[in-house]
C-alpha cells in the first residue's frame, strides 16, 4: 500500500499543473479553462489527482447505467417520449450538470456528493420509465388507471396509505426538476402560457408550470389529480389552469395560508381527510394505515438522521454542504418522500462518514473557505450552480439552503389520530411553503437559522417577480445590518435566465465581496464570464 501510495503521489505530483485549483493558486488559469465559450460544455474533465479523478469518472459511468437501464426497461415508452416531449430532450444534458454540481470537489466531500447525487439519478430515472409506460398520451399501461397524479408540492408520503395505488407528482418530470439541469427549457413554456395571455409578470415557475399544461406536455395519468394552493396564490391559479386543460376530476387540496398557527394546522387536517376520502371513492380503495406507517418509518429515518447531519454542519468539520446537501435534500423530501428505501441506504452511508470525519476534524475544501453562509435561495440556484461557484470563486461555502428546513417532524407510527397530526404538519412544510409565504415570521426565521450554523454570510433570494419578496427588502437589509450579517440579496428570476441571467446573479456576489469585503477571487478565471448558452 506505502508503495502504491508513493507511486499516485508521484504521479500527482507530476500533473498537479493539469489540476484547476493549482493553477487558480499559481495565476496559471483555473477552472472556466476547460469549457467552450459561452456554454457549460468541457473540453476535457477535470484533473483532480489520480484517485478522485478515476472516481469521478466511475461516479459518471455509475450514473449512465441507471440511463441505460432506464430505456431498457421501456424502450419504446422511452422513444416516445422524446418523440413527444421537448422536455425529455434536456435530460441528455443531465451528465454535464452533474460535472458542473461538483466542480473542485475533492476526496470525502467529492465521495458524499456522488453518493447524494445517483441516489436522485437512480430515483428520476425509475419514474421516467414508470411515467411513460403509463402516460395516456403514449397509450397507456398496466398502471395507468393506478396512478395518484397530484402536485408536486404534496407530499407523496400520505398517499401512501392506499396500496396498490402509486402516487406521481404531476410537475416532477416537465417542469421541477428539469429547470435545475436546463435553463432554456422552461422560458419555452413561460413564453406558451404568456402566448394565452397569461400576464407577463408572475412568477416565472407558475408561469411555467401553467405553459407545460398549455402545451399539452404533462404526462396524462389515472383517474382524477390533486391540486393545491401551495406554495402561493400564483399556484392556485396554475392548478386551475391545469385543471381545466387536463379536464380530470379534481381535489384541490387547499391547505391553510397561516400554517404556524393551530387553527392551521385542524383546516388542514380535514383538507388531507377530505383528499383521502376523494380517492377512496373515485378508486374504490380504502385507506391502509399499516401501509401508510411502513413508509413514515422510512421518513422518520431520514429526517433522524437529517437532524444529526445538522450538527456537524455547525462545525467545521462537514464533508458535506453546498449544492450536495441542498440539491440532495430538496429531492429527498419532494420527490422520495419516504417512498424509496435507497435514499435511507444513502443517509446511512452518508453519516457514518460525517461522524468519521468529524472525529477526525476533517476540514473540507483543503481549507480555502473563507465565509460560512445560509442561503435563502429556490432553483435558480441550481441551473447556475451556485453554491458550487461560491465555494471555488470566493470560498463562500453554503453550509444549509432554505430547502433543507422543510418539514422534519416526526410521524407517529402507532396511533392513527396523531399520525393525521403529522402529516399534516409536514405537508405543510413543502417546498417553498415555509419560506416566502404564511406570514412574516417565516421569512424572518432566516436571521436564527443562519445564528444556528455559525454561519457570518446570509444569501438571500430576490425573486424579481415574487410580490411577496418584494415586500420585504428594505427591512431585510436593516436587520442584517443591526445583526451583523454579511448580507447579499441575490436577484433572479427563477424559472426565466431572459429577465436575469447567471452571470447577473454572480455579480451580486461579485460587487460585495470585492467592494464591501475588499476580497480577492480565488479563482480569476470564474469571477466573470458568459455561459449564457450553457444548459
Amino acid at each position: 500500500m506505502k508503495l502504491t501510495d508513493k507511486l499516485v503521489g508521484a504521479v500527482d505530483k507530476k500533473l498537479r499543473r493539469f489540476d484547476p485549483i493549482w493553477r487558480a493558486e499559481n495565476g496559471l488559469g483555473g477552472q472556466r479553462d476547460r469549457y467552450y465559450d459561452k456554454t457549460g460544455v468541457a473540453k476535457w474533465r477535470e484533473w483532480r489527482g489520480v484517485r478522485d479523478t478515476l472516481y469521478d469518472y466511475s461516479q459518471w459511468l455509475n450514473n449512465i447505467v441507471s440511463m441505460v437501464q432506464m430505456v431498457g426497461s421501456a424502450p419504446i415508452p422511452c422513444l416516445k417520449g422524446f418523440w413527444e416531449y421537448r422536455w425529455m430532450g434536456s435530460y441528455l444534458g443531465t451528465f454535464m450538470f452533474i460535472d458542473r454540481l461538483f466542480e473542485g470537489y475533492r476526496g470525502t466531500e467529492l465521495r458524499i456528493a456522488h453518493m447524494n447525487m445517483h441516489a436522485i439519478v437512480q430515483n428520476l430515472t425509475k419514474k421516467i420509465a414508470f411515467v411513460l409506460s403509463n402516460d395516456q398520451r403514449l397509450g397507456g399501461g398496466p398502471y395507468t388507471d393506478k396512478c395518484i397524479p397530484h402536485d408536486e408540492t404534496i407530499t407523496q408520503l400520505f398517499l401512501k396509505g392506499f396500496k396498490d395505488l402509486y402516487p406521481v407528482p404531476m410537475q416532477t418530470l416537465p417542469e421541477f426538476i428539469i429547470c435545475d439541469i436546463d435553463q432554456h427549457i422552461e422560458p419555452y413554456y413561460i413564453d406558451v402560457a404568456e402566448s394565452f395571455g397569461l400576464p407577463a409578470d408572475v412568477c416565472s415557475r407558475c408561469a411555467a408550470e401553467t405553459g407545460v399544461a398549455l402545451d399539452d406536455a404533462l404526462p396524462i395519468l389515472g383517474k382524477v389529480m390533486l391540486s393545491t394552493n401551495m406554495p402561493c396564490n400564483a399556484s392556485e391559479a396554475t392548478s386551475m389552469f391545469q385543471r381545466r386543460r387536463i379536464g380530470k376530476p379534481d381535489f384541490p387540496i387547499t391547505l391553510a395560508m397561516q400554517h404556524q398557527k393551530p387553527e392551521g394546522l385542524v383546516y388542514s387536517r380535514e383538507m388531507l381527510e377530505r383528499a383521502i376520502a376523494f380517492v377512496e371513492e373515485h378508486y374504490g380503495v380504502k385507506y391502509d394505515w399499516e401501509e401508510l406507517f411502513k413508509y413514515a418509518r422510512l421518513m422518520n429515518e431520514q429526517n433522524t438522521i437529517e437532524l444529526e447531519k445538522w450538527d456537524y454542519f455547525k462545525t467545521p468539520y462537514s464533508p458535506l454542504s453546498g449544492i450536495a446537501e441542498s440539491l440532495y435534500k430538496l429531492f429527498e423530501w419532494q420527490s422520495a418522500n419516504g417512498t424509496d428505501p435507497y435514499f435511507n441506504k444513502v443517509d446511512r452511508k452518508v453519516i457514518k462518514i460525517m461522524r468519521k470525519a468529524y472525529e477526525d476534524k476533517y476540514v473540507p475544501f483543503g481549507g480555502r473557505t473563507r465565509h460560512r453562509a445560509f442561503l435563502w435561495g429556490p432553483s435558480a440556484v441550481y441551473y447556475t450552480d451556485f453554491p458550487t461557484w461560491t465555494q471555488n470563486c470566493w470560498g463562500i461555502t453554503i453550509v444549509l439552503n432554505m430547502d433543507s428546513t422543510m418539514g422534519y417532524n416526526m410521524i407517529d407510527t402507532s396511533d392513527t389520530d396523531k399520525a393525521m397530526d403529522d402529516l399534516t404538519a409536514l405537508t405543510q412544510r413543502a417546498c417553498m411553503r415555509h419560506h416566502a409565504v404564511g406570514g412574516w415570521e417565516n421569512i424572518n426565521a432566516v436571521w436564527d437559522w443562519a445564528r444556528a450554523f455559525n454561519c457570518d454570510m446570509v444569501l438571500m433570494n430576490d425573486n424579481i417577480a415574487c410580490k411577496g419578496m418584494l415586500g420585504v427588502h428594505a427591512m431585510m437589509e436593516e436587520q442584517a445590518r443591526d445583526l451583523g450579517f454579511h448580507f447579499i440579496f441575490i436577484e433572479h428570476d427563477l424559472e426565466d435566465s431572459r429577465t436575469v441571467s447567471r452571470q447577473d446573479m454572480r455579480k451580486c456576489v461579485n460587487n460585495y465581496m470585492s467592494v464591501v469585503l475588499n476580497e480577492k477571487p480565488l479563482d480569476p478565471t470564474i469571477v466573470e464570464f458568459d455561459d449564457s448558452e450553457a444548459y
